[in-house]
């Protein structure tokens, strides 16, 4: 260990030392680069006045999430069961709060002073853009008044910075650095260099720009200007360094990783434990009301079938728990497959969706890990219900050892992607956080999860043996 230590002293000696001798001329070369820019062209500009104008707010990203510090929690709560139902208007709001949610309830039209004056909603982003979910043809109308996340592509691409970026424009800082994109506040505006446009120029400057996360030789608000040749010369040096210092964090890494996987081991090994006798006295209690379930109340009647398939998924999940918890060295498989026939499987998952039309190629039995692909699907379900419109549609079929199982509703998203789908859904009901799960569930059953739009259709594929 003291010889590394040593090593490491000599190799940063070393640094300091070429750092020291690269006298360059920084200023000289920064001027020549600013000259040099101004000639080049700009792949997007937009008017400072013109980003003024708009409320502070509206260029802040944390306006795009819930207000958590100025309401509580089941204040806002409340207020999204209201935007999503229309009843129950909680009390406590503030009156134009109140006022615009009754609008919204009511299709009545807002005048566009409304807005100006309460640019961002409770519930995160803009009141505008809420607005215009119910309203789409008041959208040319209402540009100016969204959130510039709410329209990435205007105003010259300021909506696509990051929360980083976008809090140093709006704290007044001119330069940034986004994807290799150089922005830049010149003459009143703000212009935006391709990387082909201004690395050349800045290379033939003999300079260097990186975010600033370090010792900067000149700073230029969040970006460090370096000498080209000096940068080179550091990154040779740093090279020897980064290589020791990656093996012994790979190493302490390693074992960090290892204590923490045995820490959490211990943890869930104890609940799946604990949990086991409060299980099995509730897998009791349902087997005594159903024994008296003529004699209990028509309420109560409804409700046990609820409570039952609760029951009975909490042992699913504690007998899947013990599974992966066992010692017999198939940790990484989540649950043994079990044998079933899948259109007994699939009527009892969509036995309690009303108005859901199932659709099953070809009957057969099949080896299934049943607990976790239940899951899923009734993830997607959810999904589809609560956020799609109808007719909602599941759809199987088996073959050449995999299994396609496609949920789709008859509702339209404007975006392709999973990963941003996620994103955009996370503050609603939890749909980002349980396609999340989805996904990373399909993943350790050696299957994925698709997505499409137009109509919105969600896809499980996984591979499954067909049992005689």
């Amino acid at each position: 260990m003291l010889s590394i230590i040593n090593k490491g002293c000599l190799l940063m000696w070393v640094v300091l030392t070429l750092g020291a001798c690269s006298p360059l001329p920084l200023s000289q070369a920064l001027l020549s680069f600013y000259a040099a820019l101004d000639q080049a062209p700009a792949e997007a500009h937009v008017s400072l006045a013109v980003l003024q104008q708009l409320d502070p707010l509206l260029l802040r990203p944390s306006s795009l999430y819930p207000q958590l510090d100025d309401t509580p929690l089941p204040v806002l709560s409340a207020l999204y069961r209201y935007h999503q139902h229309c009843s129950g208007l909680p009390e406590g709001l503030p009156v134009a709060i109140g006022q615009f949610e009754q609008a919204l309830c009511n299709n009545t039209a807002l005048p566009a002073s409304w807005f100006a004056a309460h640019p961002i909603s409770m519930l995160g982003g803009s009141t505008a853009w809420h607005y215009l979910q119910r309203h789409p043809q008041a959208s040319l109308a209402m540009q100016n008044l969204l959130h510039v996340r709410e329209r990435p592509q205007a105003l010259g691409g300021i909506g696509q910075l990051s929360d980083d970026n976008l809090d140093a424009l709006a704290n007044g800082q001119t330069w940034l650095l986004q994807d290799g994109n150089l922005w830049r506040q010149h003459q009143q505006q703000w212009l935006r260099y391709a990387p082909q446009v201004w690395q050349p120029l800045a290379q033939k400057a003999d300079i260097m720009l990186v975010a600033a996360t370090g010792q900067c030789d000149l700073s230029l608000g969040t970006l460090c200007a370096h000498p080209l040749n000096s940068y080179a010369r550091w990154w040779r040096a740093l090279l020897g360094a980064a290589a020791l210092l990656t093996a012994l964090a790979l190493a302490w890494g390693a074992w960090q990783r290892r204590r923490m996987q045995q820490r959490q081991r211990f943890i869930v090994q104890m609940l799946t434990h604990e949990l086991r006798t409060p299980i099995a006295q509730l897998g009791n209690v349902v087997e005594y009301f159903r024994r008296d379930f003529d004699d209990l109340p028509p309420q109560a009647q409804s409700s046990f079938g609820a409570l039952a398939d609760s029951v009975q998924r909490m042992r699913q999940m504690a007998a899947a728990s013990q599974h992966y918890l066992s010692g017999d060295g198939s940790r990484d498989v989540l649950e043994m497959p079990s044998t079933v026939g899948l259109s007994e499987w699939l009527n009892h998952i969509t036995e309690s969706y009303t108005d859901l039309t199932f659709c099953l190629d070809t009957d057969r039995r099949v080896a299934l890990p049943l607990y976790w692909v239940s899951l899923c699907v009734n993830n997607l379900l959810d999904n589809a219900f609560r956020h799609g419109r109808a007719p909602v549609r599941l759809h199987a079929v088996w073959h050449k050892g995999k299994l396609t199982l496609t949920v789709s509703d008859g509702g339209s998203m404007a975006t392709g992607s999973l990963t941003r789908l996620r994103h955009l859904c996370s503050p609603h009901a939890g749909m980002g956080l349980g396609l999340t799960i989805v996904q990373r569930v399909m993943h350790r059953l050696h299957g994925r999860l698709t997505f499409t739009t137009n109509p919105t259709t969600f896809t499980l594929e996984l591979p499954c043996d067909s049992q005689k």
